[in-house]
C-alpha cells in the first residue's frame, strides 16, 4: 500500500476548516485516532481517559474548524492538542508530581520525537516492507492466513506441505515479524490483530 503524502493530514485540516469537510474529518479520525491513543500513554495511564482526550481533541477540531491555523506541521497540531489536553486533565485530577518525571518514565519506545506518529497505511507500508525480507515460503503461509484468511488446510493445499509445515512457516514468520517491528509492535497491536499466534 502507498505510503501516505506527508501533505495529506495538512490538506485534510485545511479542508475541514475551509469547506466542513465532513469526509475530511472522518478520514483524520480514522487514520491518525488509534495513533494518538497510543501517543497520550505518555501522560495517562488509564486507556478509557486517553480515549475520551483524544475524543474530545476531535470533537473540538470539528466545533472549532473555523478558527484551526495550524503553525507547525499537522501531526505536531495533533499532538500538541492530546498534549494540551493531556495535561489540563492531570492539573485538573490535582496531580502534584513531576510531570517530567511521569512524561519520560511513559515515552514509547517508538515515538523518537514529535513527528512519529503513524498512521494505519504507513504501518502496513512498513509491514509489507519487511515481508519482502522474509524467506518466500515463510511469507506466502503469512499472507494467505493473515491477510487473506485462508485455513492452514487451504494453505497447505496451495502450497503443497502438510498443515503441520504451513504452521511451521507461519510461525516463524510472526516471529521474524516481531524482531524486526519491535519497535513498532505496541500500534500494530491497537491497529490489527495480524500478530495473534
Amino acid at each position: 500500500m502507498e505510503r501516505l503524502d506527508t501533505e495529506s493530514i495538512e490538506y485534510l485540516l485545511w479542508s475541514i476548516s475551509n469547506n466542513d469537510d465532513q469526509v475530511a474529518y472522518r478520514s483524520l479520525f480514522e487514520q491518525y485516532y488509534v495513533s494518538l491513543c497510543q501517543f497520550a500513554r505518555r501522560y495517562i495511564d488509564d486507556q478509557e481517559t486517553r480515549e475520551d482526550i483524544v475524543q474530545d481533541v476531535f470533537f473540538t477540531i470539528w466545533e472549532k474548524r473555523k478558527t484551526i491555523i495550524p503553525y507547525t506541521s499537522g501531526k505536531n497540531f495533533l499532538i500538541t492538542c492530546v498534549k494540551n489536553l493531556s495535561l489540563n486533565y492531570l492539573r485538573s485530577q490535582g496531580y502534584k508530581q513531576e510531570y517530567e518525571t511521569t512524561i519520560k518514565k511513559n515515552i514509547p519506545i517508538y515515538f523518537n520525537n514529535l513527528d512519529d506518529l503513524y498512521t494505519l497505511q504507513e504501518l502496513q507500508h512498513l509491514l509489507y516492507q519487511t515481508l519482502e525480507k522474509l524467506p518466500p515460503e515463510y511469507r506466502l503461509a503469512f499472507e494467505l492466513n493473515r491477510l487473506e484468511n485462508k485455513s492452514i488446510e487451504e494453505i497447505a493445499e496451495i502450497m503443497g506441505v502438510s498443515c503441520r509445515t504451513v504452521k511451521r512457516y507461519k510461525s516463524k514468520a510472526i516471529e521474524i515479524l516481531k524482531k524486526e517491528l519491535k519497535d513498532y509492535l505496541p500500534l500494530f497491536m491497537l491497529f490489527t490483530s495480524i500478530f495473534d499466534k
